[in-house]
């Protein structure tokens, strides 16, 4: 079974992410929606098209590890249906995160490149989180998975 995706944001590394978005902003009329340091991300700067409803479109970091494409599915249901789909083809997830406003997952393709598939949750979270979360709970109740969302520990 394979699930429907859309593509959300791409990141790509930058030496200078603040000169580089201003570049983008300029050439491509973008909103900055963003910005801030993480561990995993670096320095980083979020773009986006608000009046298109895309609040998140590129995404400038310091960390070239870091560089993925990101695919948004509509539902927890619908992650739950990917990491099923990709366990039962033998596709390895490397991890999965709590963002708060997403639960991501990890993985590469065939040829290396990081690719994220999220699920956003609608929270509306001050700051980034990024909490790694066991993939065996993809596999059980949704309630396990909304508690992480909203800051509890699943039971």
């Amino acid at each position: 079974m394979s699930v429907k995706a859309h593509l959300d944001h791409v990141a790509i590394p930058a030496q200078h992410p603040k000169e580089l978005a201003s570049y983008y902003r300029t050439l491509l009329d973008l909103d900055q929606t963003l910005e801030g340091t993480l561990p995993n991300l670096g320095d980083f700067v979020f773009l986006g098209d608000n009046d298109a409803g895309q609040p998140q479109t590129l995404a400038l970091i310091t960390r070239a590890e870091a560089r993925h494409i990101a695919w948004q599915v509509e539902s927890l249901a619908a992650l739950k249906a990917f990491y099923a789909n990709a366990k039962a083809h033998a596709i390895p997830i490397s991890f999965a995160l709590n963002h708060r406003v997403s639960l991501s997952l990890y993985l590469r393709d065939p040829e290396g490149n990081a690719v994220e598939v999220f699920w956003p949750t609608g929270q509306n979270v001050e700051g980034m989180h990024a909490q790694p979360f066991d993939l065996a709970l993809l596999e059980q109740p949704d309630a396990a998975l909304l508690s992480l969302v909203n800051g509890s520990t699943p039971a």
